[in-house]
C-alpha cells in the first residue's frame, strides 16, 4: 500500500488484513465487484472557502458537493482514457 496510514486509526485486525504476509495464499478466494467501483473523498475547506463554494453552487442551482464533483470531473476529463 503506497499511502501511509496513521497507526492510531488502524486497529490490529485491520493491520493484519492489510499485511500480505498474513494472507492465506494457498486458499485464495475470488471476489466479484458489485456495481461500479469508486471512492468517497473527504475534503476540508475553510469557513471562507465553503461560503464561496456554497454561493457559487446556489447560483448554479446545485449543491456544494455536486459543484466540487463537477468541477473536478471537468478538470480531469482530458486525462481520462477514451
Amino acid at each position: 500500500m503506497n499511502a501511509k496510514i496513521r497507526a492510531e486509526t488502524v486497529d490490529q485486525d485491520e493491520r493484519e488484513l492489510m499485511d500480505p504476509d498474513s494472507w492465506d495464499w494457498d486458499n485464495v478466494t475470488e471476489g466479484r465487484t458489485m456495481g461500479t467501483p469508486g471512492a468517497i473523498l473527504r475534503v476540508r475547506f475553510s469557513r471562507e472557502e465553503i461560503r464561496v463554494i456554497e454561493r457559487i453552487a446556489r447560483d448554479a442551482g446545485i449543491g456544494p458537493v455536486e459543484l466540487v464533483r463537477q468541477t473536478m470531473l471537468d478538470r480531469i476529463a482530458p486525462a481520462l482514457p477514451r
